[in-house]
This record gives structure tokens, C-alpha cells and sequence, in this order.
């Protein structure tokens, strides 16, 4: 029960931290797999204390986790009716499976009979139920400038439990997306009672996870293995979850033994690398860099233009100087971890040469001798200049920018590079006041790219480069409508085609996440999704 239903998370303001887990030693000198091979030699032993970190925002109701990274530490505790997996796929939690009718508006989700709750009570309907009701009091409560407070339950009509084993969910109009959107942990019924007779608030409960909570400080929480967990059970006994009040308080812990596993950004990597007893895990990401280029510009409203352009622009350059080659080139928003990755999508190699003959071909020439393309569209004579925001604050993206710059140059192109705060910059995206910006997305596991790219969302959503194609919109229209796995596939494919080819944005990478860790934390294989998702393969080398 995600608290906001759309498709793509958020812009994002800075660079975040593909294919297979590439795991790096601390030392340059050591082969990047000599860790992973010694890990699968050895034998996983059970028992330990893990140390993990977690910001003070950190909420143990799982109907108030403030953020992301908040619910990954609350999936060790508490469950969902179904999970996400790492390439975005629903799969069984605690139901163990489902229907829909063929309305698209009925789902019966069946319940896993052998869960039991971290008290000793059996998970059943009735919970499921209690949750639901405590999500619909939570969205009454919540205020006016919360509106977006799990807006998927907008959409539902009515839910009930007919017996202990299965719970229905009637909804006002068909989504193939919901089973996405019901995600978030469920808790006791007897719990939210207690919790209404009390109104407490920061309220923790039994969860049915495979860790338990055992005691709880203001700077730390302690979990224990769940001895009855009906799935795999964790090698790891013990997890002691540390509070900090920032990101930086928590990488000085790392560098000082005191937790485990941290996430670190890029531009922490170096400095991580040289701390002792440590290495570092890239994995994929979910977000992608690119440059938003506003269509209605005459420049930029020919696809062939936009091809062209970026044919010129050496995207590995961009990828070695900006994040030091941590990451992948990528030529669409669905990234080679989902699902819906299209491997056979148009990718456009870096080829100064062919791109200045296309632009040639396309009218584009240098008739005064000045280092700048020109030609006459309609009545009217363009030179082909612009500017290109960036924010100020990210280093790694202005540098993308100069390189941009300076490749596009040797086309004869002429780029003015204009520094703005992120809130100017994005007010001036949003609005359409702009020629380029450089950008940054990060997808949800299931990405709508609608949000993006329907024509229906350029006048209020977040089409904000103007790209409008009755081609993707009847594509994106069937997406919203299909039912079927491989049909869907199949359709996103197709939407992958199309956007590769017309380039409503020019895509330039997506960095990989990465993970700081202590030697003796082995078994570790985090996904885009969830970090912790195989926290049962973990274990600790005593």
C-alpha cells in the first residue's frame, strides 16, 4: 500500500547510488570476484549479531513508513500480501496466491494457512481486514495537504473476509497495477484494537517477518530470528538496527566498525575503499540520468534531430569522468534489471562522423562560417544553439554537461551551460520555461510511462519535455488495460521501440547502487527493489 500510486517516484535532485551483482574488493589490486567465489566455498553458518543502520525518521508501523528506505528495514518485521522481486514481479507473500475475475475489478487473494505471528497468534483474514480499515482511518485523519496518502485505496470499493483463509478486494474500475500497490506490511487485528483503545502513536506490533522485535531505545532497535518463520529461516540470529540522525553520522559508524552495511553514494566510493575489513557491492539501480529537451523548440522537434544529436555525444566519456564507469549506458526509461527490459530496443552508438552527415541531410549547415549550424524552418532562419540547465550542486551532472557541451560543439552546435538551485531549475522544467535540462529519474518497480510520456500528461503532469505520439499513447492506453503477463510484455516492448526511436529524452546512464560492508557479512545479493530481500542467504563469519 504504497502512500503515492504513481508509476514513477520522484525527480530526483542528485545522482543516486547493470546486469549481474558485481562485487569489488577494498583493494584495487584483488580481482572484483575473489570475494564472491570465497563466499560461495564457504559454508553458511547460523547465528550472530548483525549492526544495521536507520535514519530517525524510522517509524515501526509499517502504515507510516516515512520513505524507502524506512520499509526495506520494516520488510525483516512485517509482510505484505504480496512482494515485489528484483526484476519488478509480483510474487506470493502472505498469500499464497490469487485471482481475478474477468471484470479486472474483483481480486480473491488465498492466505497462507502456516503463518504465525511473532506473538504466537495465527495470521488470518481478519487482519488483512483490520489493516485495510486502519489504511481507510488513516486516510480520513489525514490532512488536506496529504491527499496522496495511499491513493490507490481510492479505487477501492469494498473488501471483506468470508473466512479465515480468504480476503476479496472489489474495485471501481479495473488496475492492472494494484497488486503493485499492496505491498505494505499487515499487522494483528488484536494490535490496531489495542492501538485505538490506547491512541498511541509510534506504536510497534508483532509482525509475521523473519525477524521479531525484541526491545526497543530511542538509538537502537533489536530484532531477533523468528524460531517460527514459515519460509526460509535466517542464518542471522540477532540484528541490531543503530538510530543516527543523518547519512553522514552513519558512514562515520561504518568507517568506525560500529555497523555493518551502509549504502554509499558514488562519490563516497574511494574514501570507502580504504576503510579495513571492508568491501564494497554495486548492484543495479532504479534511476537513470538523461537530458530533457523541450519539443515545442523548433530545434529539438524533428526525432532525426534528436538521434542525431545524440549519436554526437560520447555517453562512455560521460559515464567514466561522471561516475568512474559504475553503471551502464541506456537507451530508454525501463532499465536491463525489469522484467520489461526490451535487450533489442534501438541503441545509437557514439559516431561523430555519421551524426554531423545526418544533420547534414536533415538541412542543418554552417552557411556563415561562424562554427554554428543554421537553417530555415517555415520563414524563419534557426541557428541551432541553446541553453542547458543544470544544478548547481551536483558535480557529477556538470560535468555531463560540459562534456555535452563540448561534443555538441564539434557538431556545430552551441551550448550555453546555465547553473540554477534545484528549485529554479525544476520550476522552470515544470513549467515549460526552458530549452534543456539535464535530469535524473528513479522508476518505480513497476514504471508507468504514461506519467512520462502520454500526451494526456503534458499539460499537467510530469510530460514535461511536450512528446506527444497517438503511436505510444495507444500503447501505453492498452498497457493500462492488460490483464495478461506476456500480453503486457509484449506491449511494453513495443512502448520501448517507440521511445528509443523518437527520443523524447536523450538518455545517458544509470549509475549502480552500492553497498559498503564489513568482511565477515557474507551471502549479501541485493536487488533494485529491496536491499534486504535475501536476508535469509545472509550470514556472519565468526
Amino acid at each position: 500500500m504504497n502512500k503515492k500510486a504513481a508509476g514513477v517516484i520522484l525527480i530526483i535532485l542528485t545522482i543516486f547510488f547493470s546486469g549481474a551483482c558485481s562485487n569489488l574488493s577494498k583493494s584495487g589490486s584483488q580481482s572484483s570476484n575473489v570475494e564472491n567465489e570465497l563466499s560461495k566455498a564457504e559454508k553458511p553458518i547460523s547465528g550472530g549479531t548483525i549492526n544495521l543502520a536507520a535514519m530517525s525518521s524510522l517509524n515501526l508501523d509499517p502504515l507510516n513508513a516515512a520513505n524507502e528506505d524506512d520499509k526495506n528495514i520494516l520488510s525483516l518485521i512485517y509482510e505484505g500480501l504480496v512482494k515485489v522481486d528484483g526484476q519488478g514481479k509480483i510474487q506470493p507473500a502472505l498469500a499464497e496466491n490469487w485471482q481475478i475475475d474477468e471484470t479486472g475489478t474483483t481480486y480473491t487473494f488465498n492466505l497462507r494457512q502456516d503463518v504465525k505471528w511473532h506473538s504466537g497468534e495465527s495470521f488470518s483474514s481478519n487482519d488483512v481486514k483490520a489493516t485495510f480499515d486502519r489504511v481507510r482511518e488513516l486516510k480520513k485523519s489525514a490532512k488536506s495537504n496529504t491527499q496522496a496518502l495511499f491513493a490507490e485505496f481510492n479505487n477501492v470499493q469494498s473488501y471483506d473476509a468470508p473466512n479465515a483463509a480468504t480476503f476479496v478486494v472489489h474495485l471501481y474500475k479495473p488496475d492492472p497495477d494494484f497488486l503493485n500497490k499492496i505491498t505494505c506490511g499487515i499487522i494483528p487485528a488484536s494490535s490496531i484494537e489495542a492501538l485505538k483503545a490506547s491512541n498511541a502513536s509510534g506504536q510497534s506490533f508483532a509482525g509475521t517477518g523473519p525477524f521479531e522485535i525484541v526491545s526497543k531505545t530511542s538509538d537502537s532497535i533489536t530484532l531477533k530470528r523468528n524460531e517460527s518463520y514459515y519460509d526460509k529461516k535466517p542464518y542471522i540470529k540477532e540484528v541490531n538496527i543503530k538510530i543516527f540522525p543523518d547519512k553522514e553520522t552513519a558512514k562515520e559508524a561504518f568507517m568506525s566498525s560500529s555497523i555493518d552495511v551502509i549504502e554509499i553514494g558514488q562519490e563516497d566510493y574511494d574514501k570507502f575503499s580504504e576503510v579495513k575489513d571492508s568491501y564494497m557491492l554495486q548492484y543495479p539501480s532504479r534511476y537513470f540520468e538523461f537530458v530533457a529537451l523541450n519539443l515545442t523548440n523548433q530545434l529539438f522537434s524533428d526525432a532525426n534531430v534528436r538521434q542525431a544529436m545524440l549519436m554526437g555525444i560520447d555517453r562512455n566519456r560521460i559515464l567514466q569522468d561522471t561516475i568512474w564507469g559504475r553503471g551502464l549506458i541506456v537507451d530508454g526509461p525501463i532499465l536491463p534489471y525489469s522484467w520489461a527490459f526490451n535487450p533489442n530496443a534501438q541503441h545509437i552508438e557514439y559516431n561523430k562522423k555519421l551524426a554531423a552527415e545526418k544533420l547534414e541531410e536533415l538541412g542543418w549547415k554552417d552557411e556563415n562560417g561562424d562554427g554554428i549550424l543554421e537553417k530555415t524552418i517555415g520563414t524563419k532562419k534557426y541557428k541551432f544553439e541553446f541553453e542547458l540547465l543544470v544544478n548547481a550542486s551536483d558535480s557529477a551532472r556538470y560535468q555531463a554537461a560540459s562534456h555535452i557541451a563540448e561534443d555538441l560543439k564539434e557538431l556545430g552546435i552551441s551550448v550555453k551551460i546555465t547553473n540554477l538551485n534545484w528549485e529554479e531549475l525544476r520550476s522552470k522544467v515544470m513549467s515549460k520555461k526552458y530549452e534543456a535540462a539535464i535530469m535524473g529519474w528513479k522508476l518505480a518497480p513497476n514504471p508507468d510511462l504514461g506519467v512520462m510520456f502520454s500526451s494526456s500528461e503534458i499539460k499537467n503532469g510530469y510530460n514535461f519535455v511536450s512528446y506527444s505520439s497517438k503511436e505510444l499513447d495507444d500503447v501505453l492506453n492498452k498497457i493500462q488495460t492488460s490483464r495478461d503477463e506476456n500480453n503486457k510484455k509484449e506491449l511494453l516492448y513495443k512502448a520501448s521501440e517507440i521511445i528509443s526511436r523518437d527520443l523524447p529524452y536523450l538518455f545517458l546512464y544509470s549509475p549502480n547502487d552500492i553497498l559498503a560492508l564489513n568482511t565477515r557479512v557474507k551471502g549479501v545479493n541485493p536487488n533494485p527493489i529491496n536491499v534486504f530481500y535475501n536476508i535469509s542467504e545472509w550470514w556472519l563469519k565468526q
